[in-house]
């Protein structure tokens, strides 16, 4: 199977047995809320990358592969402006990478949702913290 073109209406053989990752938009931007950004969603068996009108929501392992397939499929201008990592189960150093640069060309503090230690504990451990403004709902 070869990987999908990002930006694909479609992803046949999307979900359980996957190998590729699967790349998702709406068929129609026009369904989309007037001045909202085009859904992009990069999915692993492991987990995903997807941005909804500027909230990049983060699922399940992010890890290598994951952060690979995400850089490759991306805009070059997509403005993401809040992180929801509360599904998060592991962050590794390329998820880490991943959430520096997206603070860094934001310019100010993103704020980031999170509920477990597999995010917030990467984050303190390498001073990453102070890049966000981390809410922990209740």
């Amino acid at each position: 199977m070869t990987s999908p073109r990002p930006l694909d209406p479609a992803v046949p053989g999307r979900g359980e047995g996957t190998t590729g990752p699967a790349v998702t938009t709406p068929a129609d931007p026009a369904v989309l809320a007037p001045g909202a950004e085009i859904v992009l969603t990069v999915a692993l068996p492991h987990g995903s990358i997807t941005v909804d009108d500027g909230v990049l929501v983060l699922t399940g392992d992010v890890d290598t592969r994951l952060c690979r397939t995400w850089t490759a499929q991306r805009p070059p201008a997509l403005d993401v402006h809040a992180v929801d990592a509360r599904e998060v189960t592991f962050l590794g150093s390329p998820g880490l990478a991943l959430l520096a640069e997206l603070a860094e060309e934001r310019g100010t503090r993103l704020p980031l949702w999170a509920t477990d230690r597999a995010v917030l504990r990467p984050l303190r451990v390498t001073g990453l913290d102070r890049l966000f403004d981390v809410h922990r709902p209740d």
